[in-house]
């Protein structure tokens, strides 16, 4: 009998070390992920930032190229069109950075499958 409880003691040790450093690498988990997910947000309002600053100037070489070609047209409509350029050369440009695979998703899809392989 004695060493039946020895060796269910030792599967209870086993089986807490076990999940122990299951409970360990998941809250690490938890930690990276934490930390990515902030610096895609500091990313995010910093990029947010940085539009807003070329918002005006980008606004006054529409009003500017607009007079140059002695065009007539309603304010209104010269935000609309910058906003429309602008917003297709932010796709074209956020196109062509996913075919190059410069974007966040794929470069941590490539670390991970390299951790994975050691």
């Amino acid at each position: 009998m004695a060493e039946g409880k020895f060796l269910n003691y030792n599967l209870d040790d086993e089986l807490h070390e076990e999940v122990f450093h299951r409970t360990k690498d998941s809250i690490n988990d938890v930690k990276e992920e934490f930390k990515k997910q902030t610096n895609i947000a500091i990313t995010a309002a910093l990029a947010f930032l940085i539009a807003l600053s070329w918002k005006d100037p980008i606004h006054a070489s529409f009003v500017l190229l607009i007079e140059k070609m002695n065009l007539s047209i309603n304010e209104l409509y010269v935000q609309y069109l910058s906003a429309v350029i602008i917003t297709l050369i932010g796709v074209l440009v956020l196109f062509f950075l996913n075919k190059l695979g410069i974007t966040s998703v794929r470069l941590s899809k490539k670390i991970k499958k390299k951790i994975k392989k050691k």
